[in-house]
């Protein structure tokens, strides 16, 4: 197998590490469902302080947005348990910076973890196809970005010339 399928294998499952003053966090791969609920999070605290979304709120969406994210991805690295409850005590203990530091690291993670068709060389997809061929219910396919699953049922569709 190759080294792709066995990184995609590891899916979800793998908490990737990241120092931030020394202190050693953990960072596991969001699902498609944590991404929607930090989106409905943010919608719902911007309702909360009366904030109506508009050019001039992008700014405060975003940042509401980082911290959602943040304390769904940031974990103990041994026990694999979320740091912290909510994204506002996060935002109270880190500057920008350090939140642009761990979603860089997070991004950097999740491309090694859970490779998408955008950054996937061609002949891995195809090898990845052919795992899937042999067995469809695989649980390849769990880890997987959407964009690699729309890639993936494209070329079921119109199979290549072999």
């Amino acid at each position: 197998m190759s080294d792709l399928l066995d990184r995609l294998k590891a899916g979800k499952a793998a908490i990737g590490k990241v120092s931030l003053h020394g202190i050693q966090f953990g960072m596991r791969i969001l699902s498609e469902q944590d991404y929607l609920s930090a989106g409905l999070a943010v919608e719902a605290a911007m309702k909360a302080a009366g904030i109506e979304f508009s050019t001039s709120s992008v700014e405060l969406f975003e940042m509401e947005k980082s911290g959602q994210l943040l304390v769904r991805f940031l974990v103990d690295p041994v026990s694999g348990q979320p740091v912290a409850e909510d994204a506002e005590s996060l935002r109270d203990s880190l500057s920008r910076e350090e939140v642009a530091h761990l979603i860089e690291k997070y991004l950097e993670h999740e491309r090694t973890v859970s490779p998408s068709e955008r950054n996937m060389p061609e002949g891995e997809l195809l090898k990845l196809f052919e795992a899937v061929k042999k067995t469809p219910e695989t649980p390849l396919l769990n880890g997987l970005s959407s964009v690699t699953l729309r890639r993936l049922i494209t070329i079921l569709a119109s199979p290549p010339s072999t």
